[in-house]
């Protein structure tokens, strides 16, 4: 049974706001929620230390640095080869996601490749620790944010 705090209303429109724009200045995020400066900074940091803010980033459009080529891996391979296939996968930057899954694969990867060749080449690579399903991408919707609906619908009943 999990113990710790759910976030309430608050905690829940920062993390919104932030989701949409982690550059907003605390001030400004304070206004949007009705709360002071100080009150929001010592929220923010509530979260942080919770970690359920776990870092910052910026989302970055890889077709513009040339990697206009996007591919989902499913790899099926057997125990002995997991972490093996955790180290091979660590050394080819190409991978940018790696999932342990259950089910029929082991692996699922988000590959990022400016070519079919450079596909080839990973699939080739990865494709002797078992079976390999590569599927191209054709487009992706944005992702959605963490928010009060999903929060809502993963309370307990």
């Amino acid at each position: 049974m999990d113990l710790r705090p759910r976030p309430d209303p608050l905690d829940i429109d920062i993390l919104e706001a932030l989701q949409e724009n982690a550059r907003v200045p605390l001030s400004e995020l304070g206004r949007r929620i009705g709360l002071s400066q100080p009150a929001t900074s010592e929220r923010v940091k509530r979260l942080e230390e919770r970690g359920i803010i776990a870092g910052y980033g910026a989302r970055i459009d890889a077709a513009a640095l040339g990697l206009g080529m996007m591919a989902i891996v499913r790899l099926k391979t057997t125990h002995e080869h997991i972490r093996p296939c955790l180290a091979r996968f660590a050394e080819m930057p190409h991978i940018i996601e790696v999932h342990r899954v259950t089910g029929e694969d082991c692996f699922v990867l988000k590959v990022l490749v400016p070519t079919p060749g450079r596909l080839e080449a990973i699939v080739d690579a990865i494709g002797r620790f078992g079976a390999v399903t590569t599927s191209v991408v054709l487009r992706s919707e944005p992702a959605r944010p963490i928010g009060r609906d999903l929060l809502a619908r993963a309370a307990p009943p």
